[in-house]
């Protein structure tokens, strides 16, 4: 498969909750169960869903839980199969950096699904100290500072 030209994919930070049916439909492709082990209700900070899209349909989510500005968990990221393997998840994640950079948020978390930890290690994600079953990757100033002026709110 060829990779995604990323003008042509978007970023779109959702208004409201994902859908339970759009959720569980992205489960099933993934191959994951189709209720998630932990529900939104219980995260730590704020949840903010966002999306990856092109020709206006979403093709990746992610759930955000915005512990701002300690860190971002980052839960449920899953790329629908069709577009796999073709720098749509890579590009998110970037995309996720510059949302939360724009946020103040200095560190992202997540638990890495088995299989998936190759793809983090080369986003720059290391095992966390502090909770070894995580990976981290901290958002550097420079960072920021590159990535603030770009994003509208």
């Amino acid at each position: 498969m060829s990779a995604c030209p990323p003008t042509q994919l978007h970023f779109i930070a959702l208004q409201d909750d994902l859908p339970a049916k759009r959720l569980r439909a992205f489960r099933r492709d993934a191959g994951w169960p189709t209720t998630p082990p932990r529900p939104a209700a219980d995260s730590m900070g704020r949840v903010q869903w966002v999306s990856a899209a092109i020709a206006q349909k979403q093709i990746g989510i992610a759930r955000l839980e915005l512990a701002a500005p300690a860190f971002c968990y980052v839960a449920d990221l899953i790329i629908s199969r069709d577009w796999r393997g073709r720098g749509v998840g890579h590009w998110l994640i970037e995309q996720i950096e510059r949302y939360c950079a724009s946020l103040g948020i200095q560190r992202l978390l997540l638990e890495a699904s088995p299989g998936t930890a190759p793809f983090y290690a080369a986003l720059g994600f290391q095992p966390d100290q502090r909770v070894p079953a995580m990976l981290c990757k901290n958002i550097s100033p420079l960072q920021r500072k590159l990535f603030l002026p770009t994003l509208p709110h």
